[in-house]
């Protein structure tokens, strides 16, 4: 008795004459379907450590080595009641460099966080232009005492904290407002050098 093979494995074979040749026609294999990768972590971006300076953790950053260097870190600042990532202060090399190209986050072991403690009025600052047109824009300038802290990446753990004071009480020159008519409240800065210094022991000592 005779088995008839399973279908996916005919191979079929016709033989035609044809003015004396004897033509071979054979069937198409079943294509191979390799199974899909797996997919690849989606990127690390600033925001993603937002969280560190309230304790929360980020496992996808690279672990705090004391003893390793150089750290990299990300600094947030206040800004109109929140955290955002301030790329300005710190000297360069501290930092990372954003690469659509590359995870260049993952690179980041410490997060420095600014955060306002207290803040009195100070002045008035008036006299704002919009293109050389005169406009009732106003600024309170408020003296601020800021908590200062410095974190573990992956874990969240605090490595030191301070207290820092703004120490220029001159009126912002550059500011955005809405309109002609808008009071904004801006909180005199800590001093850079100040904040450099706290946190140089940790990013780089």
């Amino acid at each position: 008795m005779h088995r008839k093979p399973h279908p996916r494995s005919i191979v079929a074979v016709m033989t035609m004459s044809a003015c004396g040749a004897t033509i071979h026609v054979a069937k198409d294999r079943p294509t191979t379907v390799n199974p899909p990768s797996a997919e690849l972590p989606a990127k690390l971006f600033a925001d993603d450590f937002r969280g560190v300076c309230q304790g929360a953790t980020v496992s996808r950053a690279r672990a705090y080595d004391s003893g390793a260097a150089p750290h990299k870190v990300v600094l947030f600042t206040p800004y109109s009641g929140q955290l955002i990532e301030d790329t300005t202060t710190l000297p360069g090399d501290w930092m990372v460099q954003f690469d659509a190209d590359a995870d260049a986050y993952a690179k980041v072991d410490t997060v420095a966080c600014v955060e306002v403690k207290d803040e009195q009025p100070l002045k008035e600052c008036t006299g704002y232009q919009d293109n050389g047109r005169h406009t009732d824009d106003k600024v309170d300038l408020q003296s601020a005492t800021y908590s200062v802290s410095v974190h573990e990446a992956t874990t969240g753990k605090e490595l030191g904290a301070t207290e820092l004071s703004g120490s220029d009480d001159s009126c912002p020159t550059i500011l955005s407002f809405d309109n002609d008519n808008q009071t904004k409240v801006y909180d005199t800065p800590p001093s850079s050098d100040d904040l450099v210094a706290f946190l140089k022991p940790f990013v780089q000592p």
